[in-house]
């Protein structure tokens, strides 16, 4: 066996070598291929349930903000007649107050007075005790 019979024996067996080392890598290549193809689908099957998921619920969003803002409304509504009913107490109770103080002002006063006529025309007591 000459020197370049060697040197061809040797090459082929690298040769064989690696195409053993390609075929090997090439068969795990395709066993990944596959495993991230179904984690693929996975992923997209989990969008979509998602995607069902959020539409459900962004419906119910939309539903609930539109109750609440009829209610905010109606809320709105009532303050309003509240700050009219208060607005008009107030009013009444001016009005009362105008109507009764001076009245009752004066039959204190007139009370008082009459008080202190009767203790001045008392006989024996001239004193004023106020």
């Amino acid at each position: 066996m000459s020197t370049l019979d060697v040197v061809v024996i040797l090459l082929g067996i690298v040769a064989l070598g690696a195409a053993v080392a390609l075929t090997l890598a090439t068969v795990r290549m395709r066993r990944v291929t596959a495993e991230a193809e179904l984690l693929v689908e996975d992923l997209q099957r989990t969008r979509a349930a998602f995607e069902e998921d959020a539409a459900a619920a962004f419906d119910e969003l939309h539903r609930t903000v539109v109750r609440a803002g009829a209610q905010v409304d109606e809320v709105e509504a009532l303050v309003d007649v509240a700050h009219a009913i208060g607005g008009r107490v107030d009013a009444a109770t001016d009005v009362t107050y105008r109507a009764l103080t001076s009245p009752v002002i004066k039959t204190v006063a007139l009370a008082s007075g009459t008080r202190r006529a009767a203790r001045r025309l008392r006989p024996g007591r001239h004193d004023d005790p106020s």
